[in-house]
């Protein structure tokens, strides 16, 4: 597995797919089974999909989101990052509110980190 990577893409509804499929590639290149390979999958998704509703829609300037992945000790920590305003509620939320509590029932480790701007969610899976 490379050491880190490191992208940043365009916020549109395509990004959370290429996101999830090139992570995916990173997982199973860290040595996690298929099944936790859905995990990542699934949590991926999720954090993009929440940058790209939430970080990338108040302002006209958060217009990308920002992948890092690497492969720490033993284990795979994965960033997803947006430039928004931080996190807010939003009675206006197209989502139902699960995306958190998914990601931290799939993972082994979730953090929020607020940046300036952004907001970074940290998910870290165990390698083999």
């Amino acid at each position: 597995m490379a050491t880190r990577f490191v992208a940043t893409y365009e916020a549109a509804p395509e990004a959370v797919g290429a996101v999830r499929n090139q992570i995916a590639a990173i997982a199973r290149d860290c040595g996690l089974d298929e099944h936790r390979i859905g995990d990542v999958r699934l949590a991926v998704s999720e954090a993009a999909t929440n940058a790209l509703l939430h970080g990338c829609y108040r302002r006209a300037d958060a217009w990308q989101i920002h992948v890092e992945a690497e492969k720490v000790g033993d284990e795979l920590i994965i960033d997803i990052a947006d430039d928004g305003d931080g996190m807010r509620p939003r009675p206006d939320s197209p989502g139902l509110g699960l995306g958190l509590s998914l990601m931290a029932t799939v993972s082994d480790r979730l953090e929020i980190l607020q940046g300036d701007p952004g907001t970074t969610v940290r998910l870290a899976f165990p390698c083999n």
